[in-house]
Parts: structure tokens; C-alpha cells; sequence
């Protein structure tokens, strides 16, 4: 088994989420982060942070790159920085192979993408698309893929794009593997959780009350991405995962009622279409299957669902929030 691993944005709420997986599973972890302020959340937590200011400056953390099995993108796509982390992991991995001469010391490189790349999933009624479903670009509200959502499916195609590029760099040199994780919750959360949280009065849904997301926990997804870097490099190279719960797909009507429950507001709705700019893959269903992950890899989301456990998911939120004042 490989024991070290790096982390790229250790400081994100996928990246931290993930660099506790692999500490808790027993691996050396590296966290780069942006900012010395933070490294004392990661110490604390038995990672080791690494400090740059700027992420494509590969040459300050070259030497411990060059000591990790493991490489991961938590980033998420941001097209001149991807490439370049893309590119470094290409190097370290032609150093340490001596240009492939000696494969087995390849290390393994994860991208972090996300299920919105499916673009709409609602051609497919209530059936889960999986790996082998070729995304579609995302719908505008009137039901076309042009006009106000052209710049929507053109970063949508991009990052598609990216995923093809990360798996087809594979080689005797660098392994790689795409991750497309559901929608995430748990603890201190991400912007989805800072959007959907909002206090606004009274509550505003915006777009279709009948959309579905795939949701997961950001332990549950940790232990994704442990899963696949437990498993022999040759496996998961090249390979696509979905990381979402298996049927944790709440309707947005059912999941916005249950967070002003949770919040113990008054349930006074007010319907809107969605509003002019917000992009239109926010008004699409993006429904995931995980089999893949759980019959390849083995891996098993513990946790219940979101909206049972909503409460519980919103009172974290709000004391990480009056931690961090």
C-alpha cells in the first residue's frame, strides 16, 4: 500500500475532508495550502501543511511531491491552474519512473471534478446515469442549450474536456483517475450549504421544485477517494468513479422545507423562476450511480441521507461558522 499522500487545497472542504480520510486510514499526509494561518487546522489534525502562495509554483514543494504515491487535485477544475498541476504530476512521474524504465514507482494522480459535468441527467427519468453515460451540455430555463446558458455549457464542455485529458495522460509514468463527487454535506460545509442555508424571508425557490440531486457526506467521501488509492494503481487507472449515496436524491422543494425546518422558520414559500445569470445547471437534475465505486472498490456511504438528518447537518454548519468569527 502506498503511505504517502498529497493533497492540493488541504485547506477546502473537500480537500480537508479528504486529507482526514487518508490520515484516519493510517497514510502520511501533506496538505498544500495557500495560507500559513491555516496550517495550524491541519497540524492539529496530523497533517502536515505545506505553504505556497501560489499552487502552479510546483517548484517549492517538488521535493515532497517526488516522496508521494499519491497525488490529488482537490481543487476542482480551474482550466491554466489544473493544467498546470496536471503537468507537474506528469514530470514528477517521468523523473521518479526515469521516463516509465521503471513503472512501478509511478504515483497515482486524482482529479476532483463534479456530477454537474453530466450536465441535465433528466432524459434519463428517475434512473441514475453512471460512468459510462457521455455528459450532455446543460439546459437553459426555457429548455434550450444556447442562448443565455452558452458560456454554461461551454465551462461545462471544458471541464469535460479536462477529465478526457487527465485520463488519456495516463501512462507507464503517472496512473490517473477522475472523481465526480455528488453534491457534499456534513460539518462545517461547503458553498452549497452556504447558499442553501440562507435566512432570506420568506424562503425563495428558485427553478423547478421537482429537481434531483445526488448528495454524499464529506466523511463518506473521503473514504471514496481512500478506497481508490488503496486499490492496486493498475486498477484505477484510467477509470471514471461517481462518489454519491445511493438514493439520497431529495427533490429541492423537499430538501429546502426541510432546512427552514431545521432553521425553525415559518414555512412561507415563495416560487420564482430562476433568476437572470445564475447558471443553468443549477436547474437541472444531476442523478449519480456509485455502483462502480461500491462493486469495484468496495466502498460503502454509512450515512443515512441529508434530509434525515438535516438538523444535525445544520446546527455544524452554524457553530463552524461562529468558530471561524
Amino acid at each position: 500500500m502506498s503511505s504517502s499522500v498529497f493533497v492540493i487545497g488541504a485547506n477546502g472542504y473537500i480537500g480537508l475532508g479528504v486529507a482526514l480520510a487518508f490520515r484516519r486510514a493510517g497514510y502520511r499526509v501533506y496538505g498544500l495550502i495557500r495560507n500559513e494561518k491555516l496550517a495550524n487546522t491541519l497540524l492539529k489534525n496530523e497533517i502536515e501543511p505545506v505553504v505556497a502562495q501560489a499552487f502552479d509554483d510546483v517548484q517549492q514543494f517538488t521535493d515532497i511531491l517526488n516522496t508521494c504515491s499519491i497525488i490529488i487535485d482537490a481543487v476542482g477544475y480551474q482550466p491554466k491552474l489544473s493544467r498546470a498541476l496536471l503537468d507537474a504530476a506528469v514530470r514528477i512521474g517521468n523523473n521518479r519512473t526515469q521516463d516509465g524504465k521503471l513503472a512501478h514507482y509511478a504515483p497515482l494522480y486524482i482529479f476532483t471534478s463534479g456530477i454537474m459535468t453530466y450536465g441535465d441527467t433528466s432524459s434519463t427519468g428517475r434512473r441514475p446515469v453512471d460512468e459510462m453515460v457521455k455528459p450532455r451540455p446543460p439546459l437553459s430555463a426555457t429548455g434550450h442549450s444556447s442562448g443565455s446558458s452558452t458560456s454554461d455549457v461551454t465551462a461545462m464542455k471544458e471541464r469535460e474536456d479536462f477529465e478526457n485529458l487527465v485520463l488519456a495522460t495516463s501512462s507507464t509514468a503517472l496512473k490517473t483517475t477522475v472523481v465526480r463527487p455528488g453534491f457534499v454535506y456534513g460539518g462545517q460545509g461547503g458553498f452549497v450549504a452556504d447558499l442553501f442555508y440562507s435566512e432570506s424571508e420568506p424562503l425563495v425557490f428558485q427553478g423547478r421544485r421537482d429537481m434531483r440531486w445526488s448528495w454524499v457526506h464529506i466523511d463518506d467521501l473521503g473514504e471514496g477517494y481512500v478506497a481508490i488509492g488503496r486499490a492496486p494503481h493498475v486498477v484505477v487507472d484510467k477509470q471514471l468513479y461517481n462518489l454519491a449515496a445511493p438514493n439520497d436524491n431529495p427533490t429541492y422543494e423537499e430538501l429546502r422545507i426541510a432546512m427552514a425546518k431545521a432553521q425553525g422558520r415559518k414555512e412561507k414559500f415563495e416560487y420564482k423562476e430562476v433568476k437572470p445569470g445564475v447558471p443553468t445547471r443549477w436547474d437541472t437534475d444531476s442523478i449519480i450511480n456509485p455502483a462502480k465505486a461500491m462493486n469495484e472498490l468496495g466502498w460503502r456511504p454509512r450515512h443515512v441521507g441529508f434530509v434525515e438528518e438535516i438538523e444535525t447537518y445544520y446546527k455544524s454548519w452554524v457553530a463552524h461558522r461562529s468558530n471561524a468569527k
